[in-house]
Order: C-alpha cells, then sequence, then structure tokens
C-alpha cells in the first residue's frame, strides 16, 4: 500500500501496519487489499473506459493548481478546518513543523487547513474503531482492506459515497486512472474509496540487508518468484548461517494472501478467499486450507527451534522497521514488491537492501484499493476534503512536501536532478510516499531507476489479472459475523504468526471462527459472487 513489512496477522491478524493519509491514487503497501494485506509489515490524461485495461497515465501535475472549480479562487470559499487521520511511521521529530508548512500552502489554494492525526501502524486500527463508533468529528481517513477496513466501514454507513464529489471536485484524479480501478472500489454501486495510485500488482517481496547477502552469500535470483508457504525451507539454510554468527537477528515474514495464491474477499483477517486459477470463483475459508495450515506448522517449526525470537516479539502488536534499523532482521517477507523497493527498504532499515518477488503478480481488486482515503459520512465539509485530495495529486511540490519534508533541509537533488538525503532527513522521513497520494508524483530518489514510475504503470499493465478483479464485497448482511470473526482473529493471529500456538490451539481458532458465522460469511460471499458473474 510504505510498507512495513512486518509480519502482520491480522491480516492474518492485521498483516498488516502499513499506511497513511491522502491517498489519491494507489500506490505499498503495505499490502494489498480488499483484500491484501501488507504489514506493518509505495495522473493521468483521459481516463481509460474499457475495463480490462489496467494501464495508468502519467499525471502532469501542477503547482498551480487551485483545486476551485465554477470559477471560485481560495478567496471565494469560506475558511475551513478538516481533520485527517492516517497511519505511518509516527510521530516523527519536526512533523508539526512540515504539516504547517504544507497547510500554508492548503491555506493558499483552498482557503482550508488541516489538523493531521498521524498515528502508529499498531495504533490505528483499534483508533478508528473508537473514532467511528463514538462520532467524534472528522474529514477524511486511510482505509484499506489491511486497515481501517473498507468494506465493513461502508457496511457500517461510516463513509460517504464519493461519485458526485469526484465528477465535480476532482475531475482530474478521476481520469487520470482506468475507470476499473474506480470499479475496483464500487460497492452497490458507488465508489466511497479514493484511489491512490502506485504498485497495484501485487506479490510480496524478500527483502535482505547487502551485506548479509554479499556476507553468507544469499542467490537471490535463485529464489526470487519461488518463495510461497511451502517453500520457505528455500531460506532456512541461509537464515541459520546467519543466526550462528549473530544469535539476535531473526526473519519476519507477512501474511499476505498472494503468498498463498488466493485473493481474499474482505481481508485476510476474515474467512473467505477465492483461489488464483479457480475458474469456478469457490469461496473456500482460507483458516481450514491445507495451505494455511501448512504454513502455521511450518512457523510452529521455526518457533521451536528458536528461528522466530517469539518470546521477544509476542508482546508487539506487529513487527515494524524499528527493529529492523536496529540490525535485528535476517530478512523480511511482506508488503509489495515493485520498481525501486530496494531503496525504501534501504530507508527504513538504515542500510543497503536487495529485493526480489516472492511469486507471481496479480492485479487484483485489493491491490488496487491497498491504499485509499474516504470521506466521513456526517463531514461539514466533503466538498472541501475532496477539493484537498485532488490538490495533493495534482500539486508535486506540495505532496513531495508533505512525504518528504523541506527541500534543502529534509532533502535535496544531486547533479542529475536525483533526490538525495538533506543535513536534518532524521528530523522528517515517515517512508510512506504511497500514503498521501499518488505515488507516481514522488521524487526519484538515487538509486532508484531514473524511470522508476513508467516501469512501476508497466508491471501494473503487465500483471496477470484476478479472475475477481472489479468484484467487491457488500459487507452489510454479515455485518455482525465479520465483527465477530474479526475478533476471533485479534484474540489468535499474533500468537499463529509467531508459531507459538499448538495444532491443538490452531484448531480452536479455526472452531471458534465457525462459531462466530464464517460459513454464513462465506455463502453470502458464493451468493454475490454468482450474482457478479451472472451479470458480466
Amino acid at each position: 500500500m510504505q510498507r512495513a513489512r512486518a509480519f502482520r496477522l491480522s491480516k492474518l491478524g492485521l498483516l498488516c501496519t502499513i499506511v497513511l493519509l491522502v491517498f489519491s491514487m494507489l500506490a505499498v503497501a503495505c499490502g494489498n487489499s480488499n483484500n491484501n494485506g501488507g504489514n506493518a509489515n509505495t495522473s493521468g490524461n483521459a481516463a481509460k473506459n474499457d475495463s480490462t485495461n489496467t494501464a495508468t497515465t502519467d499525471n502532469s501535475a501542477t503547482t498551480n493548481n487551485t483545486a476551485a472549480t465554477d470559477g471560485n479562487t481560495a478567496a471565494d470559499l469560506p475558511e475551513v478546518k478538516l481533520t485527517w487521520y492516517f497511519p505511518g511511521n509516527f510521530p516523527q521529530p519536526q512533523q508539526d513543523k512540515i504539516f504547517a508548512e504544507v497547510n500554508k500552502v492548503i491555506k493558499e489554494k483552498i482557503n482550508a487547513t488541516v489538523d493531521f492525526k498521524a498515528i502508529p501502524f499498531g495504533d490505528f486500527d483499534q483508533k478508528m474503531q473508537v473514532v467511528i463508533a463514538s462520532g467524534e468529528p472528522y474529514d477524511i481517513t486511510f482505509t484499506a482492506g489491511w486497515i481501517n477496513n473498507y468494506t465493513q466501514n461502508v457496511a457500517k454507513g461510516a463513509f460517504l459515497p464519493l461519485d458526485d464529489l469526484l465528477a465535480k471536485y476532482a475531475p482530474t484524479t478521476l481520469n487520470s486512472m482506468p475507470a476499473s480501478f474506480w470499479d475496483a472500489t464500487k460497492i452497490k454501486g458507488q465508489i466511497y474509496g479514493f484511489v491512490n495510485q502506485q504498485i497495484s500488482a501485487r506479490t510480496p517481496a524478500v527483502a535482505v540487508p547487502k551485506a548479509l547477502i554479499d556476507k553468507y552469500g544469499l542467490d537471490m535470483n535463485a529464489i526470487g518468484g519461488k518463495i510461497g508457504y511451502d517453500s520457505l525451507d528455500l531460506l532456512l539454510p541461509f537464515i541459520q548461517a546467519v543466526q550462528k554468527d549473530n544469535p539476535q537477528k531473526y526473519p519476519v515474514i507477512g501474511i499476505d494472501p498472494d503468498f498463498f495464491n488466493m485473493e481474499a474477499i474482505v481481508g485476510f483477517n476474515i474467512p473467505g478467499v477465492v483461489k488464483f486459477g479457480d475458474d469456478s470463483l469457490t469461496v473456500v475459508n482460507q483458516f481450514e486450507s491445507n495451505e494455511m495450515k501448512t504454513f502455521a506448522a511450518t512457523l510452529r517449526d521455526w518457533s521451536a527451534q528458536g528461528i522466530l525470537h517469539s518470546k521477544e516479539r509476542i508482546s508487539k502488536k506487529t513487527d515494524d522497521w524499528t527493529d529492523g534499523k536496529a540490525g535485528k532482521w535476517v530478512l523480511n517477507i511482506g508488503g509489495a514488491f515493485k520498481p525501486g523497493g530496494a531503496n525504501l527498504d534501504s530507508a527504513l532499515g538504515g542500510e543497503p537492501y536487495l529485493e526480489v518477488p516472492a511469486g507471481t503478480a496479480h492485479l487484483t481488486t485489493g491491490g488496487i484499493t491497498a491504499t485509499m482515503q474516504a470521506i466521513n459520512r456526517n463531514s461539514k465539509n466533503p466538498e472541501r476534503a475532496m477539493m484537498l485530495l485532488e490538490l495533493l495529486n495534482t500539486d508535486k511540490d506540495l505532496y513531495n512536501l508533505l512525504n518528504f519534508g523541506i527541500k534543502g533541509e529534509q532533502y535535496d537533488f544531486d547533479a542529475d536532478g536525483l533526490m538525495i538525503p538533506g543535513p536534518t532527513q532524521a528530523d522528517y522521513n515517515p517512508q510512506v510516499p504511497w500514503m498521501f497520494a499518488s505515488n507516481f508524483l514522488a521524487n526519484v530518489e538515487k538509486g532508484m531507476p531514473a524511470d522508476v514510475w513508467e516501469q512501476t504503470k508497466k508491471v501494473n499493465a503487465e500483471a496477470e489479472p484476478s479472475k475477481l478483479l472489479g468484484f467487491t464485497f457488500d459487507a452489510e448482511p454479515v455485518k455482525g459475523e465479520i465483527a465477530k470473526a474479526s475478533a476471533v482473529n485479534d484474540e489468535y493471529s499474533r500468537a499463529i504468526s509467531l508459531g507459538v500456538t499448538s495444532e491443538e490451539k490452531y484448531n480452536e481458532f479455526v472452531a471458534k471462527m465457525k462459531d462466530a458465522g464464517a460459513d454464513k460469511i462465506i455463502a453470502e460471499m458464493q451468493k454475490q459472487i454468482n450474482a457478479w458473474k451472472a451479470a458480466k
């Protein structure tokens, strides 16, 4: 959706961990999902109306966009204050300074200021559950399948339909991507999510510190595309060699539906997936599958051997790059493999990383909806909220200020025009460019290919499309069962992800999912998919 790829078994327990702010076009994780999950573990001209066309077009951003419509200027608009909730690698030491600079531009362009509610990845789900349930005022929130669950919140009536607002106040963003991308967000025929363009063809990344690769001889090309739920042992000799000399290090393995060749319908923490390649589009319970049981058994075995450092990690809700930067990781599997992704890993990990794809990339509804913003149904200023999202997706300078800080301070450019760290980069470096708006507006960092965004669009265009592409589940008929299933997942997922549950405990988890209504959820999913197929 950056991609803190840590073991989110809130995907199996959030699988997740994220990412942030105004997303307006898709770019991650973290993630993936209608579900995907990433774990806390990154616009165009005329839209293509062919729903099978997934290539994105280049958005010619302008720093002069006022986002005003109907001939109005910022001076014609009454001043408003917006509240925006998003997750990420926060707090940052100088975030208030950067947010103040961002607000100067927003005030000038659309006569608004924003109260930026930057929440740590691991706290975001719980925070938004409280905010939404209490009716606390806010205007915009980050949402996806892997965090602040999009489908569930639409079923609760938490979000506002965006179709008319997009057409009137965000026409450039609306027309910057294929109609199929917006179709992927629709529930009961309406758009509730403002898509953030990024890498939407999903397969997890295998990221490894270059120093360990060089010293212990891991052949990245040999493992690329070959790592899944049943082939983790390909990595075992390397992991064991590293741990022999560095017993404090451990592997982080995020659980992503693509890791199992599955597409999650709501989120990987909720029962209900369709396997890639299944022409019948039969919905199954992933927790009862041989794939999931095999994976859980491998984790159990690795935990028993001390490989996962489970006791050390069990007290944390999710893994994040704090431990990676402290030099504790052997490798990290999760998020989404993408061109230039190793640069992000290197920045988050504080040392050079290399990446390869875990498997084969698929273009899914969850991949498209992995990074979105939603507007509160009760927002007092939905028009201005939409104007803000349009502004961030069309004003490249503003986007980069919010992502990277102030030129000459947190970042600068070399002689080739590539972004390099500034003298005070550590003061503001959240590393979640896919969180705020279209990732294709981001400055190209030194070490990335100069054409990284063209490469990313090419990956999106050439990825194998899921047979479920365009289907979005309406969770309203089973929202009670989904809430119960989510609670069961929260109770067991972290322990399962770290291999500290016995087979008996795992079976207890599956039984509780049944009691929560897994069969009813899956039956409703199948009913809606069958109707969708018949209507195509």
